[in-house]
């Protein structure tokens, strides 16, 4: 059973409060997930899935994994177009579900590896380099049965599911790009992330958002391409691997597990407060910052849901200023950080994958120069459950928890008054089970399997069979 904080910390009315505030995300999730599954069916922009059991509309969250990423039901996977059963090659079945996100996805990460048989980062980089041209040989393919709507369910989750991998890569390359203190190459990944992000904004939202006609999916291919198939991107990413090479690289310099890797998460954020804040600071500059660790590709794919007027007053950087990396054993305190920026006369949004005990708000707050409009946090998801466990990291006694849990949340709700889309995924569920072994591997399973970090958890279990493969290989070679 998890441990929970002592009395003196959290008392009763604490307890009823967190519970309040989980329950408020819940909901506000199964609003959101309502209002999409009739918003898409009544735009009559794709095919929606069969109806389930006597007749009921099937949720779009139905089909979102856990996690991130897509699924479908395994008695749909002969649905998928032939292109998507090339690309993901590598998809997973789970439950009955076929995930469209396979190992490979994350396989650049250290995370996804016992600790005693992860490869080097030049070794995990070859995985993203290897993969890249297959992006620009695809786009085409995978895009062709959507040239006339309304667009085939499984055909349209092929396609967001193929540019977030592509975008991944992209944010795992611009990740250590900034380790390798290259601004050229930086700016280059940088904008490469922002085509791609709003070819994603628009197949994910604009597409049954924007008026008929607006959006163009004949042309997704086409775009898609110009930016998968440009030799200057792939020549940098040869580059970032010769360097990681060369400066013989940390293990933290390449990684491809985000929590704020969630798209869904990313829409309803858009959609829950950014309406707010053009009504509250019109024709104001804006300057939208991501976390890099957990949330990189959350402001390009802003601007792909903007309005021109909107998008032609917005900045948009990347920060790193996440305080719990090293804690999480993720990344070393040694990695790149983000100087200050400049902000004078600017609205400055603070993206971030997660919120608990807001230091990494607070030291991003300390890097600002100048004078901002004003300053909001943002945040994909809250972690509430950390703060039955951890209440000690906040403050020590329970007037100073109490006093975290109210400024925490009057922070959050700043913005259109409404909590993160999402809990999370951190601390939820904690739980232990038997050891299937007594080999190092298993041992290792087994404690991811019960540990906090419950994103790893449902991936190593996802994913069990690979991570065997690759440790077993591992230990062969």
């Amino acid at each position: 059973m998890p441990v929970t904080a002592t009395p003196r910390l959290l008392g009763p009315q604490d307890y009823q409060r967190l519970h309040a505030l989980a329950r408020e995300i819940a909901a506000d999730a199964a609003r959101t997930a309502e209002r999409w599954t009739a918003g898409l069916r009544a735009s009559g922009t794709v095919t929606p899935p069969a109806d389930g059991a006597g007749g009921v509309a099937v949720s779009v969250a139905d089909h979102l994994a856990p996690g991130g990423g897509f699924r479908l039901p395994a008695t749909s996977e002969a649905s998928l177009p032939p292109a998507a059963c090339a690309f993901f090659h590598d998809r997973v079945t789970r439950d009955g579900w076929v995930y469209l996100r396979g190992f490979g996805y994350y396989a650049a990460d250290t995370a996804m590896y016992p600790p005693e048989c992860v490869p080097s980062a030049p070794a995990r980089w070859r995985l993203v380099e290897r993969r890249w041209p297959t992006y620009g040989q695809s786009a085409e393919a995978l895009a062709a049965p959507l040239s006339a709507a309304p667009l085939p369910f499984p055909a349209w989750l092929s396609w967001l599911a193929f540019l977030e991998a592509a975008v991944n890569d992209l944010c795992a390359a611009r990740w250590a790009a900034a380790h390798l203190s290259d601004p050229g190459r930086e700016a280059r990944l940088d904008r490469a992330i922002q085509v791609l992000c709003a070819l994603l904004a628009d197949a994910a939202w604009n597409l049954w958002h924007a008026p008929p006609g607006a959006v163009r999916p004949d042309t997704w291919g086409a775009r898609a391409r110009t930016v998968l198939g440009d030799p200057v991107t792939a020549r940098d990413l040869r580059d970032i691997g010769a360097e990681l090479v060369r400066v013989r690289a940390p293990a933290s310099m390449v990684r491809a597990l985000r929590e704020g890797d969630v798209l869904w998460q990313v829409l309803a954020a858009f959609e829950t407060r950014w309406p707010h804040l053009a009504r509250i600071h019109p024709r104001q500059r804006v300057l939208l910052v991501s976390e890099a660790f957990g949330a990189m590709a959350a402001g390009p794919l802003w601007a792909g849901m903007m309005a021109a007027d909107d998008l032609s007053r917005t900045e948009f950087a990347a920060s790193r200023h996440s305080f719990h990396e090293e804690a999480m054993q993720r990344v070393s305190s040694r990695a790149w950080q983000t100087g200050e920026l400049a902000v004078d006369g600017q609205v400055v949004v603070h993206l971030d994958d997660s919120v608990f005990t807001g230091r990494t708000h607070r030291t991003f707050r300390a890097g600002l120069r100048g004078d901002p409009v004003a300053v909001y946090l943002v945040a994909l998801s809250m972690n509430v459950t950390s703060l039955f466990v951890h209440a000690d990291e906040v403050a020590s006694d329970a007037a100073g928890v109490q006093r975290h849990q109210r400024d925490l949340e009057r922070e959050i709700r700043r913005l259109g008054g409404v909590l993160p889309p999402a809990a999370s995924l951190w601390a939820r569920r904690q739980r232990t089970g038997p050891v299937d072994g007594d080999a190092p591997l298993d041992r290792a399973l087994a404690q991811v399997r019960g540990g906090p970090d419950r994103l790893l958890a449902l991936l190593w279990e996802r994913y069990a069979p690979q991570i065997r493969a690759h440790a077993q290989g591992a230990g062969a070679g």
